[in-house]
């Protein structure tokens, strides 16, 4: 998994239509944007993330190919191999164990409603007992997404994770699964019931608004993207500034610190991070840097043989809820 998210829309996964995949593809135009100095220096293709994705997703649109075959190093949210275990040691911390269980932290009006959704989908209504409000929304979003046959492990970070790793290529972590479970495990419990609340209303509407929002990501569009995903997350504005506002200012310097190389980075981040006045896009053109949308460029290294895809571990925040 990876924590890239926390409202239903930002672990974005779903089908799409290979007619949607076809369009896209001839229009050369998708979630891919180039970013340089004015002055030189490194190049960054800022790649818009959906963490889960079925295998009728695949192959992904060929310009992510091309950005990660230009690239001399690929960034993600988070890379898997640089701390293996810490998945399982931050979970724990979504976890009651013997403090207390869920019911402690909701107003009895929301536990009910949650003990009703779960029956209704064939579940115990015990089952998020012991689980924090925060990792029960979670939860219930990629169980939910996961009927639909998306899975972290064939998401965009996983995928080209992957690769790298059999192709030797480095990659590295802009933040580590510790410092992501920390966002949620830090919120108020206000914020948390908040939070289920928005995800168990999502659930209603799920299997139409993510084939809208994997396709909407597919061709480029932005401005459907923002809407879907900005406007998830207006019931829980804290939410918003934790998952996506205060993390951008960050990954802007550390991203920045880039520049001051001659390389190519592939920086696959979740796609809810690039759009809004807040959003990488902006932020970068703020600091006067120059953005625009990546079409693509001939190839100056010779293309390696195309191998069959193996899932590499999944790291939390497939829940960063994000495209977070």
């Amino acid at each position: 998994m990876n924590f890239r998210g926390t409202s239903v829309f930002f672990l974005l996964g779903s089908f799409v239509c290979s007619a949607c995949a076809a369009a896209a593809d001839k229009e050369a135009k998708t979630s891919i944007w180039r970013v340089t100095g004015k002055d030189g220096g490194a190049t960054v293709l800022l790649a818009g993330s959906i963490h889960l994705l079925s295998e009728e997703d695949h192959p992904l649109p060929a310009l992510f190919e091309q950005a990660y075959r230009a690239s001399d190093e690929l960034v993600l949210e988070i890379a898997s191999g640089e701390d293996p275990d810490s998945e399982v040691k931050s979970l724990r911390r979504g976890m009651y164990g013997r403090e207390g269980r869920i019911s402690d932290d909701l107003r009895p009006e929301t536990y009910a409603r949650l003990r009703k959704f779960l029956t209704d989908t064939g579940l115990p209504a015990e089952a998020m007992d012991g689980f924090r409000p925060w990792l029960a929304a979670m939860t219930l979003s990629i169980t939910e997404m996961m009927k639909l046959g998306a899975r972290p492990e064939l998401g965009v970070d996983t995928y080209f994770e992957g690769k790298a790793i059999r192709d030797h290529k480095p990659v590295r972590g802009l933040e580590t699964t510790e410092f992501q479970i920390g966002i949620f495990a830090g919120m108020e419990k206000d914020t948390q019931e908040k939070m289920l609340l928005s995800t168990l209303r999502e659930m209603a509407t799920i299997e139409d608004d993510f084939p809208r929002m994997v396709e909407a990501w597919r061709r480029g569009d932005e401005e459907a993207i923002g809407k879907i995903l900005l406007e998830s997350m207006n019931a829980v504005p804290g939410l918003r500034r934790d998952v996506l506002d205060r993390r951008n200012q960050r990954w802007v310097k550390q991203i920045s610190a880039f520049m001051k190389g001659d390389q190519t980075f592939m920086v696959v981040v979740g796609t809810g991070h690039m759009v809004g006045k807040k959003g990488l896009l902006k932020l970068f053109q703020r600091k006067g840097f120059r953005v625009e949308r990546w079409h693509g460029e001939r190839r100056d290294k010779p293309e390696k043989k195309t191998r069959r895809f193996i899932p590499v571990g999944m790291n939390p925040l497939a829940f960063t809820l994000s495209c977070g």
